[in-house]
């Protein structure tokens, strides 16, 4: 799919279906932008990714990046670059703006915290995978609740269960109406 989008209540494993992904698409050479609606959501998607190599023994480099990753840090906009050994792929780690990204090439683009994402954000951010052979984009969130102020997320869903869209996928995990947090069959039903 060239767009697809899930939902998962919170504390239930979003991220680390997300962080497959990513390690995919880094190792194999694509450039990947990472968004979220607040500095600290961006940041932990960043530490996460970076225990995740660490993990199968991509190892940080400092200086000329030959073999292993290259990491940077500031507010908002972290990254990793990998070696051409690792796959040569990239990853920035962004927070949403209405003017994020703008200039900036991509083959894939990853919103999280979706039930966040605004009309004006995604008018920036959409134009970042034009120019990729073979773009993506993935919409991750939880439940929209009355203080979500997005309406990207609910749209699609909506758009895409009634068929209204081509090349798009939506899986969610939860039950129909609110019910016993105890039943652990219910558990199972709300946990990828």
């Amino acid at each position: 799919h060239s767009r697809f989008g899930y939902s998962v209540p919170r504390q239930n494993g979003k991220n680390e279906v997300i962080a497959i992904r990513e390690m995919y698409g880094i190792t194999n050479g694509e450039r990947v932008l990472h968004t979220a609606h607040r500095t600290a959501t961006s940041r932990s998607a960043w530490e996460r990714l970076i225990l995740l190599l660490e993990a199968v023994g991509i190892k940080e480099i400092k200086g000329d990046i030959k073999t292993g990753y290259r990491s940077g840090k500031s507010k908002g906009q972290e990254f990793i670059y990998l070696s051409e050994e690792y796959g040569g792929g990239r990853i920035s780690f962004r927070t949403r703006t209405t003017t994020g990204g703008l200039g900036e090439t991509f083959d894939l683009l990853v919103i999280d915290e979706a039930q966040e994402y605004q009309d004006d954000q995604e008018s920036a951010l959409k134009y970042t995978i034009v120019s990729s052979d073979n773009p993506q984009t993935l919409y991750l969130g939880t439940p929209p609740t009355v203080y979500s102020s997005g309406t990207i997320f609910p749209n699609f869903r909506m758009k895409v269960l009634c068929g209204e869209m081509k090349n798009a996928g939506w899986a969610e995990w939860s039950v129909e109406e609110e019910s016993d947090i105890t039943d652990v069959d219910l558990w199972y039903e709300t946990n990828p």
